[in-house]
């Protein structure tokens, strides 16, 4: 039985992560959607916000579960049971970050990474550059489900007008 984990922080989900769920859920047995809880970055949604979005976004897919942790991903995939990490690379900049992360997780933990493309539709899309779109009041739709466009709008209203 194959299991990987697609780690991340999803902090919004966008379509692209939608889009590698979808297509490593098609490929793996189990598929554990592990939400980062990492205190070096500054997220707009909690760790509970985006698990819940993520549940929900993922509900449609049976082999799919979304899990929250803390520390290592390494440890979290052994603590799991899962070999095999997924990895969205959009850019060689992207490529050559993950893949120093994918010698010493493999080196330290033994635990293999896969490196998945995206969709040429989303290629582009970044939760960062969808926040910043938000907060400045810009349109959203076309790079993240109308349920997450709302839930960026709500936290976002507050900052919207402001220099």
């Amino acid at each position: 039985m194959s299991k990987a984990i697609y780690p991340g922080t999803f902090d919004p989900v966008t379509l692209g992560h939608l889009d590698l769920i979808k297509r490593a859920a098609a490929v793996f047995d189990t598929l554990i959607v592990g939400v980062g809880e990492n205190p070096a970055k500054k997220t707009l949604f909690t760790n509970r916000e985006r698990v819940a979005m993520l549940r929900k976004e993922a509900a449609s897919l049976r082999n799919v579960t979304v899990k929250g942790f803390k520390g290592l991903l390494v440890d979290f995939a052994v603590r799991e049971g899962a070999s095999i990490l997924i990895r969205g690379v959009r850019s060689m900049s992207d490529f050559e970050y993950e893949l120093q992360m994918a010698v010493a997780n493999r080196q330290s933990a033994g635990v293999e990474t896969l490196f998945m493309s995206p969709s040429p539709e989303y290629a582009c899309i970044s939760a960062r550059l969808i926040k910043e779109l938000s907060a400045e009041g810009g349109h959203v739709s076309a790079f993240v489900s109308p349920a997450v466009a709302a839930k960026l709008a709500a936290k976002t209203a507050p900052r919207k007008g402001r220099k």
